[in-house]
């Protein structure tokens, strides 16, 4: 696949680098930015003939919405869109990140199956200073433990003010506990999680118009394992 990449951030430049790691990517297109020109990398002045563009947010998205429909390709946003297009003539997939699509993506996985008698806490970490009270979450290491507060949608955050990150869910109930998390170097975790989401849009896994990136959560897992990322499993009572 060849992925056209809009970056000015962090994140962007390391999900750069994830996606050049993958044998399925042949190009990466770095837009309006002169880079050095290399056998699967390089400078692009605009989408023409890739599969995927993909921002990290700091550009004017409305441009690269325009962008993405001359060539007919999705395009991927790191943040949550500030405004829904709902007339996009390709798929425009937002939420490409920790909280949205990860949180979502091991919601999928074997050990998170819910009983109608389980308890169910989604959690991830945002920058910030952590809470001296909350609702306990139990993060994978080497973050472990932290406080967190509820989200009008029923999940949880929790700060931190240092370079982890992570995303866990918890279930309690009659058959015991199971916990799945992820924990990893901030920018790095979000960087992986975005170049995931770009690889599952040029696969094909999104339809026309506007979604958030946990709308296909089933297709991201199995992705976020090729690029391997490491998901701890923590199970009780069994």
């Amino acid at each position: 696949m060849r992925v056209a990449v809009d970056t000015r951030t962090e994140v962007g430049n390391r999900m750069v680098r994830t996606l050049l790691a993958e044998g399925d990517v042949a190009f990466v297109g770095i837009l309006n930015e002169a880079v050095p020109s290399r056998k699967r990398s390089g400078s692009i002045d605009d989408v023409s003939g890739f599969d995927v563009l993909v921002t990290d947010g700091e550009a004017d998205t409305t441009d690269l919405l325009a962008q993405a429909s001359v060539a007919g390709c999705p395009l991927v946003v790191w943040p949550e869109l500030a405004r829904i297009d709902s007339s996009a003539t390709v798929p425009v997939v937002h939420d490409a990140n920790v909280s949205g699509a990860l949180t979502a993506a091991l919601a999928t996985h074997p050990a998170t199956e819910v009983s109608v008698d389980d308890t169910l806490t989604v959690a991830w970490t945002e920058p910030g200073k952590p809470l001296k009270r909350g609702h306990p979450l139990p993060f994978p290491d080497p973050i472990g433990v932290l406080w967190g507060k509820k989200r009008d949608d029923g999940r949880y955050v929790a700060f931190r003010d240092d370079e982890w990150a992570g995303a866990v869910i918890d279930i309690d109930g009659a058959s015991g506990r199971r916990i799945v998390g992820v924990a990893d170097h901030g920018p790095y975790l979000e960087a992986l999680i975005l170049a995931g989401v770009t690889i599952a849009a040029a696969r094909g896994h999104y339809a026309t118009g506007t979604h958030p990136a946990s709308s296909q959560a089933e297709h991201l897992l199995p992705i976020f394992d090729e690029l391997e990322t490491e998901i701890a499993v923590w199970r009780s009572g069994i």
